[in-house]
């Protein structure tokens, strides 16, 4: 492998950390990268990351989010699907409704969120 130039400023933690070699081991697998680009993908539509945040405040049925998005419902189900794919809600059957709360995930996400925004 080619020698690389780097900084002096960083040269000594670098090499601290065993080069490359050593900041890939410290890298998270690639299970845990899919997992949390999923995440990502979820909380990165605007709607997606509203209903995230009404959810933590007041678990909802789909009419109660619809009307609050003034989203279709068709498009509302898809947008559920990715929250609810990604482990940020979950669902439950209350006789004809189902209604949605979010995930210990969803509510440490939207605390991250609050905190650092």
């Amino acid at each position: 492998m080619e020698e690389i130039e780097i900084p002096d400023s960083i040269r000594c933690e670098f090499e601290i950390k065993g080069g490359i070699d050593g900041i890939v081991e410290l890298l998270p697998d690639d299970q845990r990268i899919g997992y949390i680009s999923s995440i990502a993908r979820a909380i990165s539509d605007p709607v997606r990351l509203r209903v995230l945040f009404a959810l933590c405040i007041q678990p909802m049925c789909v009419c109660l989010i619809v009307a609050m998005t003034e989203y279709a419902y068709s498009k509302m189900s898809y947008h559920l699907s990715i929250l609810r794919g990604s482990g940020l809600i979950c669902s439950k059957q209350e006789g004809n409704y189902l209604i949605y709360y979010p995930t210990d995930l969803g509510r440490k996400v939207v605390e991250w969120i609050g905190k650092s925004f």
